[in-house]
C-alpha cells in the first residue's frame, strides 16, 4: 500500500481508505473474511429503476499482523461489499445434512476471482466480469454472478483482535458509534 493510500484523509477509517472499487481489485484480499448477510437489491423496472446489485455484509480483514511466536492478530472492520449491474446470480452454500444436528455458522470467503466476459450485452460502455466468491467455510461453497464491478465501504474503523471476525457485540458497538 503506498503512502497516499495510508493517509488519514477525509473518507478514511483508521488511516485505511474507507471506500474501494474494482480499480483496487488486484490489491485487495478477502481471504477469511466473514459474510454475515447477503442482500439482493433489485429495482423496479416499471418505474425505470434498473438497479441490480448483490450486497454482502462482511468483516473485512484490513491487516494481518504476524507475531514472532507464530501467533497472529487482525485489524478487522465491518464493511459492505456491493457488486453492481448483477446478472445470473448463483449461490451454492451447503452446511451438510446431519439429521438437523448441524447449527448455522458464519460463512468465510476463501478468495474472490473475476474473469472478463467477452461479447457481453449488459454494460456496453465498460468491461464486464464473471465473478466467483469461493467459500472456505462451509467447505466447497460458491457465489457466482456477472457484474461490472464493486464498491466496498468500511462502515467503522478497524479494531485489533485475535479473531478474524468481530463478535456480534463488537459489530453492533462499532456500527452504533
Amino acid at each position: 500500500m503506498d503512502e497516499s493510500e495510508k493517509q488519514g484523509l477525509p473518507g478514511s477509517a483508521g488511516g485505511e481508505r474507507r471506500i474501494r472499487t474494482e480499480a483496487d481489485f488486484e490489491r485487495l484480499s478477502w481471504h477469511d473474511c466473514t459474510i454475515w448477510a447477503i442482500e439482493f437489491r433489485a429495482g423496479d423496472p416499471d418505474r425505470g429503476d434498473w438497479t441490480s446489485e448483490i450486497a454482502l455484509d462482511i468483516d473485512f480483514l484490513v491487516e494481518w499482523i504476524c507475531g514472532a511466536e507464530g501467533n497472529a492478530r487482525f485489524r478487522v472492520a465491518p464493511a459492505t461489499l456491493v457488486f453492481h449491474e448483477v446478472t445470473d446470480p448463483r449461490i451454492a452454500i451447503d452446511w451438510g445434512s446431519t439429521g438437523f444436528q448441524n447449527a448455522l455458522h458464519p460463512v468465510s470467503i476463501h478468495v474472490i476471482e473475476r474473469e472478463r466476459v467477452q461479447n457481453q450485452k449488459v454494460c456496453l460502455d465498460r468491461p464486464y466480469y464473471a465473478w466467483r466468491i469461493l467459500i472456505n467455510w462451509p467447505e466447497g461453497g460458491a457465489i457466482s454472478f456477472g457484474a461490472v464491478g464493486f464498491t466496498q465501504t468500511l462502515r467503522a474503523e478497524a479494531i485489533l483482535t485475535d479473531q478474524q471476525h468481530l463478535s456480534p457485540g463488537e459489530r453492533i458497538g462499532r456500527l452504533s458509534n
